[in-house]
């Protein structure tokens, strides 16, 4: 799926226009559908629609005979990304522009490809690509301050990749003495944060945009439901530890 993300994204280039899914089917092998609309109501995007197929289109026939585009706003990384993944699982990448011949490319040809893209120098619109998603990221939290001058937490998130600053939305800043409070920070109680979720080109959080931060409070359990008489298998406490520290328990 991100090959798909991929090639939209070399697509975009004109304010207004975005592509929407119409079609997908998972199957082997997965095939898609788009189409152009407009985010401005009553505005016709054909036009620069067909423009963006066409200038992808011909910068992408031109790297499949062997030369590189010379269009200076054609994506080259993100382009050498949708190459690399022809050599690494995906086997062949089949765009239909709607005129002319569908472009394919083979692992063979994607070779060729990345060998033209390395020298060639870096586009206006080759700048890191980040995306962001709405979403929820669990943790504890470690740190109450500001980033980027904005208030906000700090968690650690679940996945074992580090702390994950939480911007607070206007709103959120209000409310989140009732949310959490700063005994919940100094014992890294945990919570869950929504909110638009900032990744990075690597697929990492950058930072959460939070709209909501609530604590995940456990349910109490009492002892009798974790207590096991038979745990020591008849030994006496005493003996049972003895044994353990002298590495014959069960012997």
């Amino acid at each position: 799926m991100r090959q798909v993300l991929d090639v939209f994204e070399m697509l975009e280039s004109n304010t207004g226009v975005e592509w929407k899914l119409i079609a997908a089917s998972t199957n082997s092998p997965l095939r898609v559908q788009a189409e152009a609309v407009s985010l401005e109501a009553g505005v016709d995007v054909t036009v620069m629609a067909r423009a963006q197929k066409q200038k992808l289109a011909k910068n992408l026939r031109e790297i499949a005979h062997g030369h590189a585009p010379m269009d200076p706003g054609f994506k080259s990384k993100i382009a050498k990304r949708v190459f690399a993944r022809n050599l690494n699982g995906v086997g062949l990448t089949e765009i239909d522009f709607e005129s002319g011949e569908p472009v394919t490319f083979t692992p063979k040809i994607s070779t060729i490809a990345i060998e033209l893209l390395e020298n060639r120098p870096l586009a206006l619109f080759d700048v890191p690509s980040t995306r962001e998603e709405i979403g929820s990221v669990e943790g504890t939290l470690q740190d109450v301050g500001t980033h980027y001058n904005c208030p906000a937490v700090r968690i650690s998130e679940n996945r074992g990749k580090g702390y994950v600053w939480c911007r607070l939305s206007e709103e959120l800043q209000a409310q989140f003495q009732d949310k959490a409070t700063y005994k919940d920070v100094w014992h890294h109680k945990r919570v869950i944060a929504r909110g638009r979720i900032k990744y990075d080109e690597e697929g990492d959080i950058m930072y959460i945009l939070a709209n909501d931060i609530r604590r995940i409070d456990g349910a109490p359990v009492s002892l009798e439901r974790i207590k096991d008489k038979n745990f020591t298998g008849g030994l006496s406490v005493v003996e049972y530890l003895d044994r353990f520290r002298d590495g014959t328990l069960g012997g």
